[in-house]
């Protein structure tokens, strides 16, 4: 019972680490380049859409919280495939989804990070409705960029 409890409290103390640097492993594109030329400067890597469901997101740049996690990855209008976070609430409660690109994210570990957005920005974003998009297979093999852990 003493070691599971010792092993209760290592965990719970170690998870803050896994959200908390000061200096994200994926950093915005600078200016003047897109973010298709930024996720190519990432080693895009080979993923399923299924294999993005549900893994937390992390804040950009500032903190490094969490966010929120994938709910959906959809293919809009314009063939842009969007990444949906259920974003805000507090433990799923009182969410609202919102829709990034996913030359705005990369992976970082098990984690996913929002690299092209400011807090700011992601506050600003509208609610997605699925108006004009296609749900992805979860076969579907996309690429998406990879970032280094700062820690």
């Amino acid at each position: 019972m003493i070691s599971f409890l010792i092993f209760l409290i290592g965990l719970v103390l170690s998870a803050p680490a896994l959200a908390q640097s000061h200096t994200p492993g994926g950093m915005p594109p600078p200016s003047g380049m897109s973010l298709a030329q930024s996720t190519a400067m990432r080693f895009p890597q080979p993923i399923r859409a299924g294999s993005l469901l549900h893994r937390l997101v992390l804040r950009p740049v500032e903190s490094q919280t969490v966010l929120g996690h994938v709910v959906q990855v959809v293919r809009d209008g314009t063939g842009t495939i969007e990444i949906v976070v259920a974003y805000g609430g507090f433990l799923g409660i009182g969410s609202r989804p919102i829709a990034v690109p996913i030359d705005a994210t990369v992976l970082l570990g098990t984690v996913m990070e929002i690299v092209a957005f400011t807090p700011e920005q992601l506050q600003r974003l509208p609610t997605f409705t699925g108006d004009g998009t296609t749900p992805l297979p979860p076969d579907t093999v996309l690429r998406i960029g990879l970032a280094k852990p700062s820690h």
